[in-house]
């Protein structure tokens, strides 16, 4: 079987042939016990990542907008959270900068710093303060977005001696992280928590996500650390970026649509789930109408939409552990059964049914989980050490472009067009407009009492 550049060997194969394209591996290395305290550094950032989606976030909007946004206002806000991916996906770019003067290990506290900041413009300006003009969600999502930009594939290539099983321990942080906003302190808020919580939490839990870092990853100078990897050998693994480059295009790709369907889905919820009094048809369709069969939007959010979308994104992590990728052939299978997976779950939500709705969290976030273990997988097994800081960055850099397309206006456009030419009374509910009573007696005069204007 002929082999180039790019074809691929497993670093558990031998020097047998297998089936489809062989890849080529770098040395397969004694695997070392996975060190689980490092989730809860992992965790703790995207605890700062879930205070800017979902419960957080809409709660932040109607602090803004007390008496409801109009569509004009919800526009200015979705562009103004759409800044936090646009942050991170340019920091993936820039923090090359900061490699002249630092350490990737020295990136990872800066991130710390600059999400606790994040967290400390909602609590000062507008909880403390009053202030709610639109530069204040600028100013925290733009933080939030270069903190996690710095962050994420730096941390991944500092832990990358540990292992794979480190590695495949700490990616499950990431949902763990939204959990805990999203389902614990949404619980504790729907019980009478006052909201700011959600920051305050998050802002006390980053010096010591920080510490944990300091205490168990490793040192700068370890051997097969990110020690070495400065802005000269970024540099440079962008210059050889045919050695690694061309095989990570797919992933590249998948990590675009798992970011997608993640971010895309908390505006598209909370427009679907737009109905009378809060409420929503658990145990019916949109079209249901009995109170009894409804709960409030807050408890269906915490105990169970937001678990389902935890489960499957923190489950599809630990999948890739027990797949083989020994071949062309079966990363592009696993490749494309992941985006399916993403799209089909995504496209549930069209149907407008409650119970579907958190099926669909399951399955379009068990895609993007499975996309994320799947390719560090690869990343660790395929690409030269030397290239996992570029490698994991460009990769987080795609994924970042996902998710700005799926925060941004376009995800108002596409929840508008899941309730298009659709009213419920508990899902995609509009309000008759209000008509004066002028109007009223000049269109309706002659008309019986029981004829109203809709």
């Amino acid at each position: 079987m002929a082999t180039g550049p790019y074809s691929i060997r497993s670093v558990e194969q031998d020097d047998q042939e297998q089936d489809g394209s062989s890849l080529t591996g770098h040395p397969k290395q004694e695997e070392q016990p996975p060190l689980k305290i490092l989730l809860f550094a992992f965790m703790i950032m995207f605890q700062g990542y879930g205070a800017m989606n979902g419960n957080p976030q809409q709660l932040l909007k109607g602090k803004l907008w007390p008496h409801g946004a109009t569509h004009e206002q919800s526009i200015a806000f979705a562009t103004a959270t759409a800044s936090f991916q646009l942050a991170k996906l340019l920091m993936r770019v820039f923090q090359i900068a900061f490699l002249v003067f630092i350490q990737p290990n020295g990136i990872v506290y800066i991130a710390y710093v600059l999400m606790a900041t994040g967290m400390c413009v909602p609590i000062i300006f507008v909880w403390f303060m009053g202030i709610t003009d639109i530069w204040v969600v600028y100013l925290q999502y733009i933080c939030g977005g270069v903190a996690v930009g710095l962050f994420e594939g730096t941390f991944l290539s500092c832990i990358s001696s540990l292992g794979k099983s480190t590695k495949t321990v700490v990616i499950m942080g990431a949902p763990l992280g939204f959990a805990v906003n999203n389902i614990v302190i949404a619980t504790f808020c729907s019980w009478g928590l006052p909201t700011v919580s959600y920051y305050v939490w998050s802002l006390a839990c980053m010096p010591v996500g920080a510490l944990i870092f300091y205490t168990y990853a490793p040192a700068a100078a370890a051997p097969g650390s990110a020690g070495g990897k400065g802005c000269g050998v970024f540099l440079n693994s962008m210059k050889k970026g045919a050695e690694w480059i061309p095989p990570m295009l797919p992933w590249f790709v998948a990590k675009f649509i798992g970011n997608f369907v993640l971010e895309d889905a908390f505006p598209l919820l909370l427009n679907v789930f737009h109905g009378y009094q809060g409420m929503v048809p658990m145990w019916g369709g949109p079209t249901t109408t009995d109170y009894n069969l409804t709960i409030s939007l807050d408890h269906y959010k915490a105990w169970y939409w937001f678990v389902m979308m935890a489960a499957g994104d923190t489950i599809s992590r630990r999948v890739p552990h027990y797949i083989k990728l020994d071949s062309a052939m079966s990363c592009a299978f696993w490749i494309l059964f992941a985006i399916a997976v993403c799209v089909g779950g995504e496209s549930l939500n069209w149907l407008l049914i409650p119970i579907l709705t958190g099926i669909a969290a399951f399955i379009s976030n068990f895609g993007n989980g499975f996309i994320y273990g799947l390719s560090a997988k690869f990343i660790d097994a395929y690409i030269p050490v030397e290239h996992h800081y570029a490698a994991y960055n460009l990769w987080c850099f795609f994924g970042d472009c996902g998710g700005y397309a799926g925060q941004g206006p376009l995800s108002v456009k596409l929840a508008d067009s899941a309730c298009e030419g659709r009213n419920y009374t508990y899902m995609c509910y509009h309000p008759p407009p209000k008509v004066s009573t002028s109007t009223l007696l000049m269109s309706g005069f002659g008309q019986s009492p029981i004829q109203r204007i809709v």
